[in-house]
């Protein structure tokens, strides 16, 4: 990673407008007609500003700019150049891989206005340093997003687009009304007063329900594994390397994260929570045939596995330090690979042939292995920052994360094996591979193989390479999955009935039919399964429906 470079203020402020700035300029040129082909010319390379000011701006930027929402703060730290830099990485490389996967599509105008409104807010929540910022870009950003996931306007896309809008808006009321009541006790709105203050225990349960949404946290990542799957490749792309992280980055935003402000509770309940989505990430991936609904599901273990690690500074604010940075490389890394992962399901079924060519999975085996932490790759180095994270913590907690997360790496490596497994027999179309979405796909492998080897604190991370137990510690995992899976997938009889849904508790809650309509998803139960899963749908949507009305004339009063 390059140097920061000093610029003057001007031009500081120049940058960061032109960061979210650029792009909203080219997605409205998009609206009209005359203007779309220069347009879609041009929406890759809006993401360069954001690039460049990730790799050339120096942290602890913090600027009023004038004609940002009422003269608000933009800016940028370290955790800021981090995200950034991911962000800009993975839209630039999705949108020239868009630009020739939809190249057929007739609306893709369409799909490219929003998926620059999407990046533009996603860039503009990175830089924001004060309250209403944030919030307007995160808001903007998430309500983008839905022309991303109903592109292609099948029954399935819409009813994806129907679970996803609720729980925006649902997560919308949530952070709104946080942000008011902590707002209430703050001097001012700016993210660094917000952090070292301690507020209320009800403000934190709405920020972090309202973030929760958008990080796919247990239960409410119900729309990850309806929207990916019809979605197109790029969009899938970026909602899950990129969108995603920015519930994450809400937390770390808002989260006291002082020195003497310890929360044992909250601390408990995010290393518990985020144990959860580990392991039922990876439970509820085993269950589905489709490969962009595993890579959901995967998603959803790993953040919980960020979860733990912010879990970790709230129970002992000391780490505080190596949390953010810790998180933020293994955000860096993960939102790499995924975003690789996706484009290879592109390559993989756009290959011209009946089913995906052997280069493209053996290519894919690279961010799929960097995700269980192989020694030398990208996983590794991010997993071995959270090892002294783990070690600084209080008895039982250590000794429970040391068993935990080599568990979590064994199921993440079952679970991507059952992907590549399942690639593999999906028929393709007849399609030919266009150089224009092999050659961004490239790049992505190559950043996720590379990129951190080139980060400044690398040789911090890189202890797993000077040490032969360290190295078998990153090993095994990988080697004990591999041998789990091959044989289980070969011999085991009763596979196929345990297909789970996509959506899974919203299934349940939901029922298979809903006014004449089914889920998008194809289920496979046996009979008395069905008769249990009905009885619990009728019992939850009961508790549900009482619930609903209790809350409701509760809000009313308040």
């Amino acid at each position: 990673m390059m140097s920061p470079v000093l610029f003057n203020e001007h031009i500081q402020i120049l940058l960061l407008s032109l960061v979210p700035g650029l792009p909203l300029v080219v997605a409205f040129s998009l609206v009209v007609r005359p203007c779309q082909k220069v347009g879609l010319r041009l929406a890759p390379w809006t993401a360069l500003p954001a690039l460049g000011a990730a790799l050339f701006l120096k942290p602890g930027i913090n600027l009023e700019v004038a004609w940002f929402f009422m003269g608000g703060r933009m800016g940028i730290d370290l955790l800021g150049q981090r995200f950034l830099l991911l962000a800009a990485l993975v839209w630039l490389l999705a949108a020239f891989f868009g630009r020739s996967y939809l190249r057929h599509d007739k609306r893709r105008s369409t799909f490219f206005f929003f998926y620059l409104l999407s990046m533009a807010c996603n860039f503009g929540l990175i830089l924001a340093q004060d309250m209403l910022g944030f919030y307007l870009f995160f808001g903007l950003m998430s309500f983008s997003a839905y022309g991303l996931i109903v592109h292609n306007k099948s029954r399935e896309a819409r009813q994806a687009g129907k679970v996803y809008i609720i729980l925006v808006m649902v997560g919308e009321v949530l952070l709104i009304s946080g942000m008011l009541l902590m707002a209430s006790r703050l001097p001012d709105l700016e993210l660094t007063t917000i952090v070292a203050s301690r507020p209320e225990n009800l403000s934190l349960v709405l920020l972090f329900a309202g973030f929760a949404i958008k990080a796919g946290a247990v239960p409410l990542h119900v729309w990850l594994p309806l929207a990916h799957p019809v979605a197109p490749v790029p969009a899938s792309a970026v909602l899950s390397g990129v969108m995603i992280k920015a519930g994450l980055l809400g937390w770390l935003r808002f989260l006291p994260v002082g020195q003497d402000i310890v929360l044992p509770g909250w601390g408990a309940f995010f290393i518990i929570l985020g144990g959860l989505a580990a392991f039922y990430g990876v439970a509820c991936g085993l269950g589905q045939q489709e490969a962009k609904t595993v890579l959901a599901y995967s998603s959803i273990s790993q953040m919980g596995l960020m979860t733990i690690v912010v879990g970790c500074g709230l129970l002992v604010p000391a780490l505080w330090p190596q949390v953010t940075h810790a998180v933020s490389v293994y955000a860096l890394h993960h939102g790499l690979a995924k975003a690789a992962l996706f484009l290879g399901v592109g390559v993989a079924v756009n290959s011209g042939n009946e089913r995906p060519a052997r280069w493209a999975l053996v290519l894919l085996l690279l961010p799929a292995l960097a995700l269980a932490g192989l020694p030398f790759t990208s996983g590794a180095l991010a997993k071995y920052a959270v090892k002294d994270i783990v070690h600084g913590l209080p008895l039982p907690w250590s000794s429970a994360l040391e068993i935990l997360l080599p568990l979590a790496a064994v199921a993440t490596i079952v679970l991507l094996c059952h992907f590549l497994r399942i690639l593999s027999r999906t028929s393709c179309g007849q399609a030919s591979l266009a150089t224009g979405m092999l050659v961004p796909w490239l790049g992505l492998l190559a950043a996720v193989a590379g990129l951190l080897w080139f980060w400044p604190d690398w040789p911090l991370y890189a202890g797993h390479i000077k040490e032969l137990t360290l190295f078998w510690q990153g090993l095994w995992p990988v080697v004990l999955g591999w041998g789990v899976m091959v044989p289980l997938w070969k011999w085991w009889p009763g596979r196929k009935r345990l297909a789970v849904p996509a959506g899974d508790i919203l299934w349940i809650v939901c029922g298979q039919r809903r006014e004449g309509r089914r889920l998008p998803t194809k289920t496979v139960v046996s009979n008395g399964a069905g008769k249990m899963a009905g009885r619990w749908r009728a019992g939850a949507a009961q508790v549900l429906d009482d619930l609903g009305r209790a809350m409701e004339k509760r809000f009313m009063r308040w």
